[in-house]
């Protein structure tokens, strides 16, 4: 049910806005080529006609399957990836449900539902799950790697063969992160075990006399794919091409910063404390939980989980808004424990979150009023969606601080789902493509004129106007042709050039709102 509740909520208006720069233009135009091409390019993504080294094609060939039955609009682009981020709900609730004591797997409303509802309804979860991107199949292939741990006490075999599936998925995704999420799931399951105060013999009984052979046949035997396609590679293209992927692409950017994103600790913390809203609020209460529950063994693994994570994210120089994404699972682990326990009526110690919710609400009625009366410092937001999250919070505030903690809680869950699903019906879910020129428009009409001459960008590379214009389009050089064509944003003629077309926007006052010019120039 709760999968089915995430699908309703992420899929709907997947395509009502144009593809963004660089993450989902690229990708598209590498699943492109790879449709196009007879034989999937032998499973090795180009871009541009060009090997592409960056990257594997885990996602990018679905995407290829996607365009070959459904064409290349910008739903069918990202209804793969949405696809695949929503398998997180599903995940965190079996993570959540594993570390629950065995009296509570059976009961329902659990842990584990409330986990899922709160990354169900996470903005940047929702938001970045639904584009055209990498990074919410990744968090669903980590989720599924932390279950198969989990599941190691247990179900050795089934444990083994998740965890091996899930390698086989991040090493197409992101490769280097494969040891990153190795390394936070094995301290968490450490973590586990060591505040269960398990005597050594018998924890290496629990893990070591199993059938360990068999586990690690299964194991490798779900990695066989990832493993087998990074053979593939360097077999047709080197030992370098390889390194590329693994070192400078991949593992240099714990050490060195790629095209000046170097923000340090404050880019993830940023992002939490912007995306995180509403359940940042029950955050204290569930780390002073996982405390309380540390001797159990799951709240040590919950803690660590997060603790791991965190070191991972904030070890990287390079540092992009996305990278915090694997954060928000470890942060629905610890506040879904809150809401469960709040649910059944039972006091928490640190969540006094009525009045909270209440101001929260106000603050969110009160630039929705400003939002409608037109006040020019926050004029195009979605208005919409500000006035159901702020009564819904309210509401919440309200009936928590009278005790009605069922009530509450479900009109706090059912308000922020219609809000974001509101959100979707907006052009500001990807707000990104308000921060520069719009790019389709131009494209598409460079599509229709294939006879203009070289067409360059003024200022840096757009990929998504190439992908829009169906060939690719750099920045201008240093020494251009003699003659030859320029997007400018703007209408009015630069040095040497003349305007032929102008694609004007309505409600001037944003990037994406203002005019662009086509520009015929000469040396």
């Amino acid at each position: 049910m709760v999968w089915l509740l995430t699908c309703a909520l992420w899929l709907p208006w997947l395509g009502n806005l144009p593809l963004r720069d660089f993450d989902e233009a690229g990708i598209a135009r590498t699943a492109l080529e790879f449709a196009q091409a007879a034989d999937f390019n032998r499973l090795l993504p180009t871009r541009w006609g060009e090997p592409y080294l960056n990257k594997p094609p885990g996602l990018h060939l679905l995407v290829a399957l996607a365009i070959r039955f459904g064409g290349s609009s910008e739903a069918v682009l990202r209804l793969f990836p949405a696809f695949l981020s929503s398998l997180a709900i599903p995940l965190v609730l079996m993570v959540q449900q594993e570390l629950s004591p065995r009296q509570e797997r059976g009961t329902f409303p659990h842990g584990g539902f409330f986990s899922g509802l709160i990354l169900m309804t996470t903005l940047p979860m929702v938001r970045h799950g639904r584009l055209l991107m990498l990074d919410g199949a990744m968090v669903s292939a980590a989720l599924l790697l932390w279950w198969g741990m989990l599941l190691l006490q247990r179900r050795p075999l089934l444990g083994s063969s998740l965890a091996g599936s899930a390698c086989s998925g991040l090493l197409l995704l992101k490769p280097p992160a494969t040891l990153g999420f190795l390394a936070v799931g094995g301290i968490a399951l450490l973590s586990k075990e060591l505040a269960e105060r398990r005597e050594s013999a018998s924890f290496r009984q629990q893990f070591f006399p199993l059938p360990w052979l068999k586990a690690t046949c299964c194991f490798l035997l779900g990695s066989l794919p990832g493993l087998g396609w990074h053979g593939w590679h360097i077999w047709q293209r080197g030992v370098d091409a390889a390194l590329i992927m693994w070192g400078a692409q991949g593992l240099g950017r714990l050490t060195t910063v790629l095209d000046g994103h170097h923000q340090g600790w404050s880019m993830p913390a940023l992002e939490v404390l912007k995306g995180g809203w509403p359940w940042l609020l029950f955050l204290p209460a569930g780390l002073l939980l996982a405390l309380h529950q540390w001797h159990e063994g799951s709240g040590a693994w919950r803690l660590a989980l997060l603790v791991g994570t965190l070191l991972m994210v904030l070890s990287l120089k390079t540092q992009l808004p996305w990278y915090s994404h694997c954060l928000w699972p470890p942060l629905a682990l610890l506040e879904g424990s809150v809401l469960s326990k709040l649910w059944r009526g039972q006091r928490v110690a640190g969540c006094r979150l009525g009045y909270p919710l209440m101001l929260l609400g106000l603050a969110l009625l009160l630039v929705a009023g400003m939002e409608a009366v037109e006040v020019e410092a926050i004029s195009s937001l979605p208005l919409l969606s500000l006035l159901i999250a702020g009564a819904a919070l309210c509401m919440a505030g309200f009936g928590l601080q009278r005790g009605a903690n069922p009530w509450a809680l479900g009109t706090l869950v059912v308000g922020w789902w219609l809000a974001l699903l509101c959100f979707w019906t907006t052009p500001h879910w990807i707000w990104e493509l308000n921060e520069n020129w719009p790019t389709q428009p131009v494209g598409e009409l460079l599509r229709t004129r294939p006879d203009y001459p070289p067409v360059f960008s003024y200022g840096s590379e757009r990929p998504s106007l190439s992908w829009y214009a169906g060939h690719r389009i750099s920045a201008l050089p240093h020494y251009p042709p003699d003659i030859y064509a320029l997007v400018v944003p703007g209408q009015q003629p630069i040095d040497g050039c003349q305007i032929e077309v102008v694609i004007p926007r309505p409600q001037p006052g944003r990037a994406q709102n203002q005019a662009v010019s086509l520009q015929w120039c000469h040396n």
